[in-house]
């Protein structure tokens, strides 16, 4: 190793040292490019995340919208429940008040009654049926006229203006 020059050791050094900066920077570089994928995955990640996070709120506030909206159908279901149990009960007194007419007029009427006892017009000669023998238990339809603000139609899908005046 004497036969080699000084100046060739030298050389050979820096060139080893430039070899090791060398391996030095591109490892550093690598780290810095695997880094910046990471940050870039990481803030994909963060988008969809954030997509995701909205799509949530947007289907709560979907199931909110429907809650509200079977609250609303199920109050106005009671509404009309207790609606149709009304007109039911006036059909009833109705019904009790007839009932009541016919037993006053059967008590005037100097012929008899019209229950089918002897001595009276029954009203089934005259095809006259008007009593109504039927028991309480029964269900009756009844046919009522009662009135309803335009507000209401209006507000109720069911009821649209289709220009026709025969509709309501």
């Amino acid at each position: 190793m004497d036969d080699i020059q000084w100046w060739v050791w030298v050389i050979i050094a820096v060139v080893v040292l430039l070899i090791a900066l060398a391996i030095i920077a591109a490892m550093r570089q690598g780290r810095q490019r695997a880094a910046e994928r990471r940050r870039e995955e990481a803030g994909a990640l963060r988008e969809q995340a954030e997509e995701t996070r909205l799509e949530a709120s947007r289907r709560d506030a979907e199931a909110s919208r429907a809650r509200a909206d079977a609250e609303e159908a199920r109050v106005a279901a009671e509404q009309r429940e207790r609606e149709a149990r009304e007109h039911q009960e006036h059909a009833q007194r109705t019904r009790s008040e007839l009932d009541e007419q016919l037993a006053k007029a059967d008590k005037l009427d100097p012929d008899g009654s019209r229950d089918g006892r002897p001595g009276g017009d029954t009203g089934a000669d005259r095809g006259d049926d008007r009593r109504d023998d039927r028991t309480t238990d029964e269900t009756v339809d009844v046919t009522e006229t009662y009135e309803v603000r335009r507000d209401d139609l209006e507000s109720d899908p069911r009821h649209r203006d289709t220009g026709d005046p025969r509709q309501v």
